[in-house]
């Protein structure tokens, strides 16, 4: 048992709180996973040249998770502007661990300012600032177990992880224009059991994370 599962086991409220993200009411300082340049590889967004503000910890522990959004180092608006700034790409997408779990206002007021097109994914479990919905451009939910929650005032596209608990009768296509259905892994009786639901659904599209299949980040 590694020291992490014990931790987990002795002391699971710290476990917990450790987990969530550090909310600050200024929003000056922000724990970040990573920055980096790819190609958005899934939804409607599919293929534009994107920066990608990865923003630490999330208040969900989903298994399929590939992400090591655990680790961080603090940054200033600043300091994440510039390394923003550094890449060529347009658009840049707040994503996680869960970004509405830090106070993303100020740094996506100093992005939008700066003439870049902004872009979340979320969890929808944590309501939105409403200051946001005047910033973001491009609105990714992707419910994991839970509904949305109400505060949602615009959403461009839900997407829908499909493994092994995933229920169709769960989607709430009212909420979006766009449904994306996305194979847990790629694993093919995932991306079997999703091709079966579209046949139901046809109105609803397929994501197959195509930065995955070419080895981008």
């Amino acid at each position: 048992m590694s020291e992490s599962d014990t931790t987990d086991r002795e002391n699971p409220d710290e476990t917990r709180r450790s987990h969530r993200p550090v909310w600050r009411d200024d929003g000056q300082l922000l724990q970040i996973n990573e920055i980096f340049y790819s190609i958005e590889g899934e939804g409607v967004r599919v293929g534009q040249p994107t920066t990608f503000v990865r923003l630490s910890k999330c208040n969900l522990r989903c298994h399929f998770c590939d992400t090591d959004f655990d680790s961080y180092r603090e940054m200033n608006i600043g300091e994440i502007a510039a390394e923003v700034a550094r890449h060529p790409a347009e658009w840049v997408c707040f994503t996680g661990g869960e970004p509405l779990g830090q106070n993303l206002v100020p740094l996506a007021g100093h992005l939008k300012w700066a003439n870049y097109k902004l872009h979340i994914e979320t969890n929808g479990v944590i309501a939105p600032d409403e200051r946001l919905f005047e910033l973001i451009d491009h609105w990714t939910v992707s419910p994991k177990r839970y509904p949305v929650v109400q505060g949602f005032e615009r959403i461009s596209e839900l997407k829908y992880v499909v493994g092994k608990s995933f229920r169709e009768d769960r989607v709430e296509e009212e909420l979006a224009e766009y449904v994306y259905l996305q194979p847990e892994s790629s694993e093919p009786q995932y991306v079997q059991k999703a091709l079966d639901v579209l046949s139901r659904h046809p109105r609803w599209r397929l994501s197959n994370r195509i930065h995955k299949i070419l080895g981008l980040p």
